[in-house]
Formats: C-alpha cells, sequence, structure tokens
C-alpha cells in the first residue's frame, strides 16, 4: 500500500500536461491530410502512443522532434491495410475515434485494446456508423472489442441523430463523414466537445455547425496544417479541485485550453461560491489562457441536466469537493461515467466510503456529505483509471496516512508527472 504526507495548502504556478483529446484529434487529422504537418506541445502518453502507432500501421510517416512531431502523409485516400492488428491499449478514444476513421476505407482493420478498454462499448459508435453504411463486427453482439472493421463498399452520407451524449462518438461520425462524397448532418440535442469540428475545418475539410447540427461535406482532400496542442483542462481540474479543498491555497494554472465546450466546471463552481478567474491569452483555433483558484468553500448544491455532459471528465472532482462543501453535492445525469475506463459512479462511492464519508448512489450519479469528523482509515482503490488515481492520491495527502492507496500506475496514462508537481505545490 501507497501512503503520503499530510500537506496544508498548495501555492505556485503550474502547467499542466499537454490536452489528451486534441493531442489524439491532431494526430488523425494530421494523417488524414495530404502532405506534412505539425504537431507542437503534444501530449506524450500511453493513450496517444496507440492512436501514432496505429497510423504508423497505416503509412503515415510519424517523426518526434522535441516537443512536436512532424507526420507525412499522402492523406487518408493513400491509406493501407495494417498489417497487424491495431492495439489500442486503454485508449477509447482511439478505439472509437478510429472506427470512423477506418470504416470508409477499402481494406480490412482488425482493432483490439486492454481487458478494460474491451468492457467498454462501441456499439454506441457502430450504429451511427452503420447507418451510413459500414460493416463492422464486434464481440457480444457487436457491442465490445475487438472489432473487425470490413472493407468499405456502400457507405455513403446520411442524417445521424445523436443517441448519446458523447463526443467520442460525434468525431467518429464526422471523420467517416469527412471521407465520404455528399452531405452528412450529425444533429446533437445537447452541445459536446467541438474540438473536432474546429480541427476539421482546419485541416481543409468542408464543416459547418448551426443550431446543433454539424454539417460535412465529404470527399475533399484534406489538407496538412500546423497544430498547437493547450494544457488539458481535464487535468487542470484536479489541482483547481485541490485549491478548494486545502484551506489556505493559490494556485494559478498556465497556457490551459479553455474551450467552453469543455469548461463547465468552472461554471459550476462558481456557481457554488468558488473563487476563480480567467484570462484568455490566445483564441484561436482553440482558447488558451490562465486560471487562478484561491480557496473558497464551497456551498455545494445539485449538478444535472446538459452541463454535465460539458463536464463529464470533471465530475470525479466536483464529487471530491462535496466532502469538504457547506452542504452535500449531488451529480445527475452522469450516466456516462459508468462505462468510462471504470465505473466511476461505482469507483467514487467506493473509495469516500472507505474513508467514512456519507454516499448515496443513483443509476445516473451519487450525492456526497460533508465530512461531520474525521475520515477512517481506508484503502482507495485506483480501478486502473487515471482520473480515480489522481483524487486517491488528493485525498492521500488531505488524509495522510489514513488514505492507503493500493498502486498508481493509471497516471502514465495522462498525467505521469503528477504526483511531482503535487509535491512542488505542496506548503507542509
Amino acid at each position: 500500500m501507497i501512503t503520503f504526507e499530510q500537506c496544508r495548502s498548495f501555492k505556485g504556478e503550474i502547467t499542466v500536461p499537454s490536452d489528451k483529446s486534441i493531442t489524439h484529434r491532431a494526430i488523425i487529422m494530421s494523417a488524414m491530410a495530404n502532405g506534412v504537418s505539425v504537431v507542437r506541445n503534444p501530449l506524450i502518453s500511453r493513450d496517444t502512443m496507440a492512436t501514432l502507432d496505429a497510423f504508423r500501421l497505416v503509412g503515415a510517416d510519424i517523426v518526434k522532434e522535441s516537443d512536436r512531431f512532424l507526420i507525412s502523409s499522402g492523406g487518408w485516400k493513400t491509406f493501407k491495410e495494417p498489417r497487424d492488428v491495431i492495439d489500442c491499449l486503454n485508449s477509447g478514444t482511439t478505439a472509437r475515434l478510429l472506427a470512423g476513421v477506418f470504416a470508409p476505407q477499402p481494406f480490412y482493420t482488425v482493432m483490439t485494446g486492454d481487458n478494460s478498454l474491451k468492457r467498454r462499448p462501441m456499439d454506441r459508435v457502430i450504429k451511427p456508423l452503420s447507418k451510413l453504411g459500414a460493416e463492422i463486427r464486434g464481440r457480444a453482439g457487436d457491442t465490445l472489442l475487438p472489432v473487425s472493421v470490413l472493407p468499405s463498399s456502400r457507405m455513403a452520407p446520411a442524417g445521424i441523430m445523436a443517441e448519446t451524449k458523447s463526443a467520442q462518438v460525434k468525431s467518429a461520425v464526422l471523420l467517416a463523414a469527412a471521407q465520404i462524397e455528399g452531405i452528412t448532418e450529425y444533429s446533437e440535442k445537447t452541445p459536446t466537445r467541438d474540438h473536432t469540428e474546429r480541427m476539421l475545418s482546419g485541416f481543409g475539410a468542408d464543416v459547418s455547425s448551426r443550431d446543433g447540427v454539424i454539417t460535412v461535406s465529404g470527399g475533399r482532400e484534406m489538407t496538412p496544417a500546423e497544430c498547437f496542442v493547450p494544457g488539458d483542462f481535464s487535468s487542470a481540474a484536479f489541482f483547481i479541485a485541490a485549491a478548494l479543498a486545502f484551506e489556505g491555497s493559490e494556485i494559478i494554472i498556465k497556457n490551459c485550453g479553455l474551450n467552453p465546450s469543455r469548461t463547465g466546471f468552472l461554471t459550476v463552481l462558481k456557481g457554488m461560491g468558488a473563487d476563480i478567474e480567467t484570462e484568455i491569452t490566445r483564441a484561436d483555433p482553440e482558447p488558451i489562457g490562465d486560471i487562478r483558484v484561491k480557496y473558497s468553500e464551497c456551498s455545494g448544491g445539485r449538478v444535472s441536466g446538459d452541463i454535465v455532459a460539458n463536464m463529464i471528465d470533471e465530475v470525479p472532482s466536483l464529487a471530491m469537493l462535496g466532502l469538504f462543501s457547506s452542504n452535500p453535492v449531488e451529480i445527475r445525469d452522469a450516466a456516462e461515467l459508468r462505462v468510462k475506463e471504470s465505473d466511476r459512479i461505482a469507483a467514487v462511492a467506493e473509495n469516500f466510503r472507505a474513508l467514512g464519508a456519507e454516499v448515496e448512489e443513483y443509476p445516473d450519479g451519487l450525492k456526497v456529505w460533508p465530512f461531520k469528523g474525521d475520515a477512517c482509515k481506508g484503502i482507495l482503490k485506483s480501478f486502473d483509471d487515471h482520473r480515480i488515481c489522481m483524487i486517491n492520491i488528493l485525498l492521500g495527502k488531505k488524509f495522510g496516512v489514513k488514505a492507503l492507496l493500493d498502486n498508481v500506475d493509471p497516471l502514465d496514462v495522462s498525467f505521469p508527472d503528477f504526483i511531482s508537481w503535487v509535491m512542488a505545490l505542496e506548503q507542509k
């Protein structure tokens, strides 16, 4: 078991790792473009390397130079059949987005992943792609990895209505649509992350968005571009939560992505009375800027509706703040958390209860009551999930040897230096 020394507060400046979602997309679209593209400040992690290796298998030439990738490709029209199975490791983004990339291709592709990823649903992607004519076969009734993407012979544009509040599903459809001659429309009632739409336009695809309908006029050759990957807001969220959970804290997070489709967490926290300020320093194509957060006790409250889709990766951080708010924090409409790297609703509830917290679990969320006394000694499990692992480390710094962590290995997925930054900012 692993334990941490307690700390009093966190103070200082931090630059969080580059955005994982944007890195994935920058690699994908650079490979889909005809020419040499540059991805600056990419995240180097197990997840993003899975995406990188997949495109090497289909013919893209990728060179890492200092803090950038040079990606040379003949474009999506020149992809070749991979000589091996594509291993997506633990990356749901890789598996789902590549299903969209390879669905229109005239060759056979097989994708698999680790044991955790093999339990995560693929039917949410297979179903809309099938409406475009894709032929994808998977395990357990076409719902799970491994999947086989059969050579395309009849894909055609269509109108797709979103059935899941998922940017991954939307992105898979848009990446397929960019390769299909004609106009495809994807309609979503609840806006999700728009990184894919923004980036497709930057790579020369004909994409527009209005009133919840994204329109792609496909078949056009994509052109190379240069991308700068900002700091990952989802990684920043852990330090925002830390500043609000430890009295006397003040943290400045530099050069962080502040895309409005990602920052619902800030909106919710400000509504609960958190002292947070942001400053945009760069606006195109992705808003980037600085976040300053000072300790302030949050009021708690109920969070539900469309904004939850805008902050789905930050829900574990918000749930943690329920332990230290003046009133309970209740989160609903978050059933998507059940099918992440772990069942994050169950994982959070189990870990908090291990410390003696009062937690009520619902099918689509949970309610966390503030601690009324001292924490109990308990074992916090990572569930092989990097975001659960980071919450556990913050609780370890809050409660010291009372919080026993089973492991910290999942940090490598998105934030290998998380512990080092925690220790650099802590005030004993």
